[in-house]
């Protein structure tokens, strides 16, 4: 069975080498922080993903019956809003859209009830270093619109996206990083002054010698959680520039890349009999059985059982 084909786009498109400069913007992408109004807020959300770890994109799933509820602002991230449920929601007094903006300074929110929504938090860190990569600028928050309704086709096409995936799978440190670059990289394209102005053209390739210890490096650690700073690191390179030129070397996502070494292992390991499902989940780096199970469906069409029985 060719796995190529099947894992190729299960991931999405995530970016010249970076000196000391650069190792030092691969921390920056990650943090362990969360947005202030997850704690300071009038209601909770009833689902968190990243707040434990120090991964970049951090999620939240909230549900309201309040009709009114203050918004602690966070200079510290950039926070999208998608609502998930056909109650009307505004903005300081503005109807709000299927997707807006949390604005830096906060916000006063009236609700229709009950109404629920999903969160998406960039640090502005991560932001800031995708604007150096690719328009050569410094990012303050003044250049960022922050509107109540974006009307934005292919930004609500990469939200709905990653909800649809967040609910069936529990992401990866490496899928939520990549989510990140993605998002902050149409954020800033689609919502920053700078991305009147043209970006940056093709990153290039990785060298060899590059992509060669990449691909050590993400053989001798399948059964970990990996981070993209970290395979970032290992080419010499900032995480935004090592996702680009990834891609364009590979023909793939990072991520994708990775999840068919695991996709790959998997299949090598279930043609053995001997070998129980959930150690196969282990060592290919899937928190679960229910995890594989999910993932290689998705990626191949069938079931690790299925897959065992048909390659007896």
């Amino acid at each position: 069975m060719k796995f190529e084909e099947a894992w190729k786009g299960f991931g999405h498109n995530e970016a010249r080498d970076g000196e000391g400069a650069g190792l030092a913007s691969c921390r920056a992408v990650c943090t362990s922080g969360v947005p202030r109004y997850w704690t300071d807020h009038l209601i909770a959300p009833v689902r968190t993903i990243g707040a434990e770890t120090a991964a970049s994109l951090k999620l939240s799933y909230w549900f309201s019956t309040v009709e009114d509820s203050p918004q602690e602002g966070d200079p510290n991230f950039v926070s999208a809003s998608l609502r998930t449920s056909t109650a009307t929601a505004w903005r300081d007094a503005a109807p709000s859209g299927l997707v807006s903006m949390l604005p830096f300074e906060g916000a006063q929110w009236r609700f229709e009830q009950p109404v629920s929504f999903m969160q998406f938090h960039i640090p502005f860190d991560l932001m800031g270093m995708v604007c150096a990569s690719l328009f050569g600028k410094e990012l303050t928050h003044d250049h960022l619109r922050m509107p109540a309704d974006v009307l934005d086709a292919r930004l609500h096409r990469s939200l709905e996206r990653i909800r649809h995936i967040a609910s069936s799978i529990e992401p990866t440190n490496l899928l939520l990083d990549s989510w990140a670059l993605i998002l902050a990289e149409t954020f800033l394209l689609r919502l920053s002054s700078h991305g009147e102005r043209n970006g940056h053209g093709p990153f290039g390739k990785l060298p060899a010698r590059g992509i060669a210890r990449v691909v050590d490096y993400v053989e001798d650690g399948i059964d970990h959680d990996l981070r993209l700073s970290s395979l970032a690191t290992v080419a010499g390179m900032s995480t935004y520039h090592f996702a680009r030129r990834f891609q364009e070397t590979v023909g793939m996502s990072p991520h994708s890349y990775v999840l068919g070494r695991r996709i790959e292992r998997a299949g090598a390991l279930l043609r053995r009999r001997d070998v129980p499902l959930v150690d196969i989940a282990l060592a290919c780096g899937f928190s679960s059985q229910s995890h594989l199970t999910t993932v290689f469906r998705r990626c191949l069409g069938v079931t690790p059982g299925e897959y065992r029985r048909r390659a007896q």
